[in-house]
């Protein structure tokens, strides 16, 4: 979209936030993390799709809430946490729908969308993606495209899922499952799966490398909390996927993370 873009209505609008964005800061030139947040964004420009970043914060959005702008956002916002989540970037986010104000020209942003959208992402307890209650319903509207219906095709790529929140709470929404294609079988699916395993394990290891750099001990409370994260991210994928319970026995799949090897040639 133009940068002089203002839209006023209601948007399909995503936000999400970067768990330890400061530690990743202050442990790694700020070069390199902007490198590799760059690199995935442009990857991520898709039709009908703007986005912005405001330090650890992306926003996306649509320029209405038809049919259409879901599709293109639905699959922008996928291939962004996906990519994100392969590259050890953990991350939360929520997709709403409300009314939205753009004015690009001036740098504003504002309206119930994107609050509520923040509220969802800052109210989780682990590294997700998921559908706010509004969109679910929204979506619920549209019509059936698909031969066994909408909600056939979608599941496919999203479960109804208890999602872990702060104060111990649980809310059941629509959670992405990290899947690109879910039409693999054999052992391209075990290598999809098992990259996400490896990829979360990863970040789970930086995030107590980054702890005990910071002196925090195992009984601190960020550590605990932090940790808890992980543990919730972890009991997510072996719910999505059943079958990582056996291949994982060791701890450790043994697959090669496609993006990894890619960005090491």
């Amino acid at each position: 979209m133009e940068n002089d873009k203002i839209i006023n209505g209601n948007c399909w609008v995503a936000c999400f936030d970067i768990l330890g964005f400061g530690n990743d800061v202050e442990q790694f030139p700020p070069e390199h993390v902007l490198e590799q947040y760059i690199k995935v964004l442009k990857e991520t420009e898709w039709r009908d799709v703007s986005h912005k970043w405001f330090s650890d914060c992306f926003v996306f959005y649509t320029k209405d809430d038809s049919e259409s702008s879901f599709r293109s956002i639905d699959v922008a916002l996928k291939f962004f946490f996906h990519r994100m989540f392969t590259q050890c970037i953990p991350m939360t986010g929520c997709l709403d729908i409300g009314k939205f104000y753009v004015d690009e020209g001036k740098g504003i942003f504002f309206g119930r969308s994107l609050v509520n959208a923040h509220r969802w992402v800052e109210g989780q307890d682990w590294i997700g993606f998921v559908l706010s209650e509004r969109v679910r319903k929204k979506i619920a509207e549209f019509k059936v495209k698909y031969p066994n219906g909408y909600w056939d095709e979608f599941k496919k790529h999203y479960l109804n899922y208890p999602v872990p929140c702060k104060k111990g709470i649980k809310r059941k929404l629509l959670v992405y499952k990290l899947t690109i294609n879910p039409y693999a079988g054999g052992q391209q699916a075990k290598l999809d799966r098992c990259t996400l395993w490896n990829c979360w394990g990863d970040m789970k290891a930086k995030a107590r490398i980054l702890l005990k750099a910071k002196r925090k001990g195992i009984n601190s409370i960020e550590y605990k909390n932090v940790i808890r994260k992980y543990k919730n991210t972890k009991e997510f994928l072996l719910r999505a996927y059943p079958a990582l319970k056996e291949i994982t026995k060791n701890g450790k799949c043994d697959s090669v993370n496609p993006w990894q090897s890619v960005s090491k040639k």
